[in-house]
């Protein structure tokens, strides 16, 4: 046991010291709490809420869905389907991901979304047309979660291209912000989320890519290794 925490520290270790996608994060999650801090997070629903226009309506109110289930369940198939290493890896990072915030969200708070903690001033918020809002089980966000779970373990497996670590948090924190920006979640649920999704994919990732899965670990549907 203290030799695989050891082998799991060392590869988190060299992670964090070359992965641009936790640098961007870190700087996301400070920034985001900076504030959440400063405004609370209703002031800063509301102000997120009062940025919109219509060029964000249709930017937002498609890009939320790279955050949801089917995505992330598309991306763990793919990801077998390069190399099954790769995929085993994506399921215990996604599901367990998922997991964690389902129980926090429906058995431990049950918190509110904004529509019912706005419902006497709805009538006053910039809502996008044809997005239906959800009441119940706002902390942490579920979209937030599986965006980071999955672009967390993506910059991961392509660690040495740091360009696409960039990439792949900007993408992720982009569907965090479009959680707020639809009113379906306060600031503090993507916060959280975020963190969930990274933390379970770095974790799962480091602990399991230099794990024996036998002669199928590095076969691929597409060619017989890569």
């Amino acid at each position: 046991m203290a030799f695989i925490k050891k082998i799991m520290l060392k590869n988190i270790k060299y992670i964090l010291s070359i992965s641009l996608f936790f640098r961007v994060f870190i700087v996301f999650m400070f920034s985001w709490f900076y504030l959440i801090y400063n405004h609370g997070d209703s002031g800063l629903f509301e102000m997120i809420n009062a940025s919109h226009n219509d060029t964000f309506d249709v930017v937002f109110k498609y890009a939320t869905h790279i955050g949801g289930g089917w995505f992330a369940f598309g991306i763990a198939v793919l990801l077998f389907g390069i190399k099954f290493r790769w995929g085993i890896i994506a399921a215990f990072s996604f599901v367990g991901s998922a997991a964690i915030t389902q129980i926090m969200k429906r058995w431990v708070f049950n918190y509110p979304r904004p529509s019912v903690v706005f419902q006497d001033s709805i009538n006053q918020l910039n809502l996008v047309e044809g997005v239906e809002l959800h009441t119940n089980f706002s902390f942490p966000s579920g979209h937030s979660t599986a965006a980071f779970a999955v672009f967390c373990l993506l910059s991961l497996i392509w660690l040495e291209k740091k360009y696409l670590g960039f990439l792949f948090c900007f993408i992720a924190i982009i569907i965090g912000y479009s959680r707020v920006y639809l009113c379906q979640h306060f600031p503090m649920d993507v916060l959280v989320g975020a963190a969930i999704g990274t933390i379970c994919s770095l974790i799962f990732y480091a602990l399991l890519k230099d794990k024996l899965f036998g002669n199928w670990g590095n076969q691929s549907l597409f060619k017989k290794s890569i």
